[in-house]
């Protein structure tokens, strides 16, 4: 016999009940998880720029220490990371820095109507590991005492390194078709009027191809002089440029 008082469950409470069911089930799958990669050839440090410009605004935390990565993410991302870091966590290059200092000078007047041109260039090469820093200062080019793959921030490195002006260049060798660069330009000149304060770098973020000569920084410079009695000016006018190039040697 069956009682009055039987529940009776309608079709909507039914599919209230399965959507519920349905997300909880997905929240579980998708909670995220934490997984240490322990890196081979490569500092975590080295790696975290790349892999941060690719997972920004996803919630993945990344936690480098030494050659060891702690990443926080869900399971899905987690094995898409780890596919990344088989093909980052190679050996370190490596480059050929070749700085090209180009000097242009030309002088004229106005009692002669001519303009006579020079120019000339001077270059110097360096070896060092991709990740390295190179240090450009008074156009001479020279590498930084810095642990290779250390992340070392290039401004950071003032502290320690003598240097107000000039360049700091850092090459990370992505592929055997592409180098990224990240060029910090120096003036740390005192600013009129405001005492204790001092200009600040600009980074600069470049891709580039190997051999590819690239400009860092021009310089122009205008003189003029008038003799009265014959009103005769003669002016001078030079240009200097800073180029850099990269060459991968293995």
């Amino acid at each position: 016999m069956h009682s009055r008082f039987s529940p009776r469950f309608s079709p909507l409470s039914s599919l209230a009940a399965l959507l519920i069911t349905c997300l909880l089930s997905t929240a579980t799958m998708a909670a995220p998880e934490v997984h240490v990669f322990e890196l081979e050839n490569r500092r975590a440090e080295s790696v975290l720029g790349q892999l941060q410009a690719l997972y920004q605004d996803t919630g993945v935390v990344f936690s480098p220490d030494g050659q060891k990565l702690m990443v926080r993410a869900e399971a899905e991302q987690l094995a898409e990371i780890d596919q990344l870091l088989r093909t980052l966590d190679v050996a370190a290059r490596q480059l050929r820095v070749s700085l090209r200092e180009v000097t242009g000078t030309r002088t004229g007047s106005n009692d002669r109507g001519r303009t006579l041109s020079t120019s000339s260039q001077r270059q110097q090469t360096l070896t060092m590991q991709d990740g390295q820093v190179a240090s450009i200062r008074s156009g001479q080019l020279n590498q930084l005492p810095v642990a290779v793959r250390g992340g070392t921030d290039p401004v950071a490195l003032l502290e320690q390194v003598d240097q107000s002006s000039g360049f700091l260049v850092q090459a990370n060798v992505i592929s055997n078709q592409q180098v990224e660069l990240q060029i910090t330009a120096l003036k740390n000149d005192p600013i009129v009027g405001m005492p204790g304060h001092k200009t600040a770098a600009v980074v600069t973020m470049r891709r580039v191809s190997p051999g590819e000569w690239i400009t860092l920084g021009e310089e122009s410079r205008v003189q003029e002089t008038q003799q009265d009695q014959r009103v005769i000016s003669t002016g001078s006018a030079s240009d200097r440029s800073w180029q850099i190039k990269l060459d991968l040697l293995d």
